[in-house]
């Protein structure tokens, strides 16, 4: 699975994503393993914010001009959120960026792989939840059903009682085209 992943990182010019109008986020992916089974962690943001209340999405952020690369912004952001600590070595690569749909950002998707985490815990008030949820689930999850205004490439993951749609759920995706 890992391999599978691994060969479809990508190398994202941020450059030249620094001279575009959109605003520029990061997010980080962790692929981890409970009794060998591949999981990943979302968080459930808050429905007090102005952006994206009650959406699944993974733990990270807006870039901040402190911030050395927007690879740094999803550590720093993952880290303020659900409190688990990964430093740049650790970082795999990233996927393709995705943008949001409704607020003009562009997200870029790095993600780890990692054989143990510790426990996450919400650090943040803009995170109501989190959830570990087995990869293999989530991606069985998909539903090609879905549009979006006249936005072509929707669809959504469903898991449970939660819907992940959006740049999150696109970022899926692109894990699931990868191993399937």
């Amino acid at each position: 699975m890992i391999e599978k992943i691994r060969l479809n990182l990508v190398g994202i010019d941020v450059n030249s994503l620094m001279s575009t109008s959109f605003k520029l986020s990061s997010v980080l992916v962790i692929i981890h393993f409970t009794d060998s089974i591949p999981r990943t962690i979302l968080t459930k943001r808050s429905p007090k914010l102005k952006h994206h209340s009650n959406e699944i999405s993974f733990p990270g952020g807006s870039f901040q001009h402190n911030d050395l690369s927007l690879l740094n912004t999803a550590l720093r952001e993952t880290k303020e959120e659900i409190g688990l600590d990964f430093n740049v070595e650790e970082i795999a690569g990233s996927l393709q960026a995705v943008r949001t749909l409704t607020s003009n950002y562009v997200i870029i998707p790095y993600i780890t792989f990692q054989t143990h985490i510790y426990e996450p815990k919400i650090l943040s008030d803009e995170v109501s939840s989190i959830l570990d949820i087995p990869i293999f689930e989530l991606l069985d999850g998909l539903s090609e059903n879905f549009s979006y205004k006249n936005f072509s490439n929707s669809f959504l993951f469903k898991y449970g009682e939660e819907i992940i749609w959006g740049a999150t759920a696109r970022i899926i995706k692109q894990i699931r085209d990868c191993l399937y």
